[in-house]
Order: C-alpha cells, then structure tokens, then sequence
C-alpha cells in the first residue's frame, strides 16, 4: 500500500473594510456559517477594527480520503458569501 505524506496548510486571509460598521456586519454575517467543519479544516475568525481576519488551518491525509479541494472550497465559499453580503450593505 503506497503511503501518502500528511500535508499541513496554513493560511490568513485578511479582508478591509471601510468602516467598523460594515466589518460588524460581515463578521455576524458569517459566524452562523462556521459549524459543522470537515474534522480535517479549522477556522478561526478574529473582527480587529476594521477587517476580518480568517485562520484556516487544513491538515490533509490521503490515505484517509482528505483533499485540499476542502480547504480551497471552503475559501471560495465564504469570499462568495462576503461579496454577497457587501452586496446587500451598498443597497440598504
């Protein structure tokens, strides 16, 4: 049986606003989102004045099934989900 090495990621990913307002409003916006991770992802988000900071930390097992695809999906989804919620705060 061919061993596959662990592969461990970490990333952050910083997002600015332009105001406190609106980085209350993304960070409340996206914390009912933040349940139920793979047991391989963990994600830790931080509302420091006027951004967001997000922590993934992605821990990748081969042998076990576990793609990076996770990691890179769940990115791609909650930057779709800021885009949608500065949507809504330019419109209201």
């Amino acid at each position: 049986m061919k061993r596959y090495p662990i592969l461990n990621i970490d990333s952050t990913i910083e997002i600015r606003c332009q105001n406190q307002d609106i980085s209350n409003a993304i960070y409340n916006s996206l914390l009912p989102d933040n349940i139920n991770f793979p047991k391989n992802l963990n994600l830790e988000m931080k509302n420091i004045k006027n951004s967001i900071l997000l922590s993934l930390k992605f821990k990748s097992n081969k042998e076990k099934g576990d793609s990076i695809e996770t990691m890179s999906n769940t990115i791609d989804e909650i930057m779709e989900h800021v885009g949608i919620i500065n949507d809504v705060i330019k419109n209201d």
